[in-house]
């Protein structure tokens, strides 16, 4: 999987969670430790971007110093952490975007998702949506062309999900539930 780049959104404040997701504890570790455990023996720590809150900075570096931590301001949008995740690892080849709540810690997963990204030609699509029972989730993959249309987004007033309305969306259903869950409260595990 050393081919793509991954994009995780870590830094929110987690209002709707009593606290920040990041730290909620699941099968006692904490979220963000769950996933650089799966992450990064898929993927190159230095392909991996994950915003994250300030004062967090060295807790994260001695999780991994190789992964890229991101400032981020916790009440930033989520638009604004992607935006700034981009401006830190500019969008080279085909990334992984999703949430720190979002445990797809499914293998199998990420290798479905690669295998729909298109070869090119006019006809060629710019982001994949894993659909599960019809409904739309997570990880999305995005395409190099996005970057710059991405960018120029205004983070107060625009999201990914409508702005990947207007594009050229390959929304393919998968056999894994986990791309719909989405853990808002509470401690799991």
């Amino acid at each position: 999987m050393n081919r793509f780049l991954v994009y995780l959104l870590a830094a929110g404040l987690g209002r709707r969670a009593g606290g920040p997701k990041a730290w909620m504890e699941f099968g006692g570790k904490p979220m963000l430790r769950r996933h650089l455990e799966f992450l990064v023996p898929r993927f190159a720590p230095q392909s991996l971007a994950v915003s994250v809150q300030e004062s967090w900075r060295d807790r994260c570096l001695s999780m991994n110093a190789q992964v890229r931590w991101v400032s981020v301001d916790p009440a930033a949008t989520a638009l604004a952490a992607l935006q700034a995740l981009l401006r830190e690892t500019p969008l080279s080849r085909w990334a992984f975007v999703y949430h720190v709540d979002m445990p797809v810690w499914n293998e199998e997963l990420f290798f479905t998702l690669a295998s729909f990204i298109p070869k090119g030609g006019a006809d060629a699509y710019e982001a994949v949506v894993p659909m599960h029972g019809g409904r739309g989730g997570h990880p999305i993959l995005i395409s190099p062309a996005l970057e710059e249309p991405l960018l120029a987004l205004d983070p107060a007033s625009e999201r990914l999900d409508a702005f990947l309305r207007g594009r050229r969306v390959q929304r393919r259903e998968v056999p894994h539930a986990c791309v719909l869950e989405n853990w808002n409260e509470g401690t799991h595990g």
